[in-house]
């Protein structure tokens, strides 16, 4: 059993961020887009101590209860997290983490004595990041956790603001070679909607309309399997097909 609880908090009208909490006290929060829900959820546990931030990329609705919590904190202000390559976008970053695409790397930050791995995942935005807690005891069947902002989504992946097509592919394809039972949590509430367009592209795919029919609300976490088994965008044999399947969803109603 896991030492950190995960607990997600709807914010603005579809985002989600993440409060992480260990057994001592401490606490961190992951993509603050606003600083009211996460000051609330704190209060509501007043035990904790929010000791750091992790952003996945820079964008306000991500970022933008940053420095309020961060001043709020008085003397003793949590660190904040972020790509290296987001310097002087993230408000208030005081953890530069130049982690490579492909591969997760330790960071040397550790969550309750948890190892806090990231890996460079571009494509919605050239900075973004995903932060990895792997499991607890690497026995095969545990899972780990991940945090993806809008890299991945439950059925779906983020626009392509400032990455290319051939980043998103690999960035997609590296965040789902973890163990099929890895969740991935994940930064907007867009399930349904991605589900419906996901069933216009595979039709005939089983998987979709059971995902479809057995979907609440949150739907985060996902996991490597639910997405390597509906997720389009994953599925796209190469990067010029999810760039083909991109641009139709840019445009999709349905």
């Amino acid at each position: 059993m896991s030492t950190l609880r995960i607990d997600a908090i709807p914010c603005l009208r579809d985002n989600y961020a993440y409060l992480i909490s260990g057994p001592g006290g401490d606490a961190w929060i992951v993509d603050p887009s606003e600083p009211g829900p996460l000051a609330e959820a704190l209060a509501e546990r007043p035990g904790l101590v929010l000791r750091g931030i992790l952003a996945t990329h820079h964008h306000h609705d991500h970022v933008g209860g940053i420095e309020a919590l961060v001043t709020g904190a008085g003397d003793a202000p949590p660190w904040v997290a972020g790509h290296a390559s987001d310097r002087g976008r993230i408000p208030r970053q005081s953890v530069f983490v130049d982690a490579p695409e492909d591969r997760f790397i330790v960071t040397g930050v550790e969550l309750s004595g948890r190892p806090l791995l990231a890996m460079w995942i571009p494509g919605h935005t050239t900075g973004a990041i995903a932060w990895y807690l792997p499991p607890e005891v690497d026995d095969g069947s545990a899972a780990g956790d991940v945090f993806t902002g809008d890299t991945l989504f439950a059925a779906g992946c983020g626009r392509l603001f400032e990455g290319t097509a051939e980043q998103m592919h690999r960035s997609l394809k590296s965040l789902t070679s973890l163990s099929p039972a890895t969740r991935l949590w994940f930064g907007h509430e867009y399930t349904a909607a991605n589900l419906r367009f996901a069933a216009t592209v595979e039709p005939e795919n089983p998987a979709i309309v059971r995902r479809q029919a057995e979907l609440t609300v949150p739907s985060t976490p996902t996991t490597v399997a639910a997405e390597v088994a509906t997720n389009p965008f994953v599925r796209s044999a190469v990067a010029a097909e999810l760039a083909e399947r991109r641009a139709a969803k840019d445009v999709f109603r349905g």
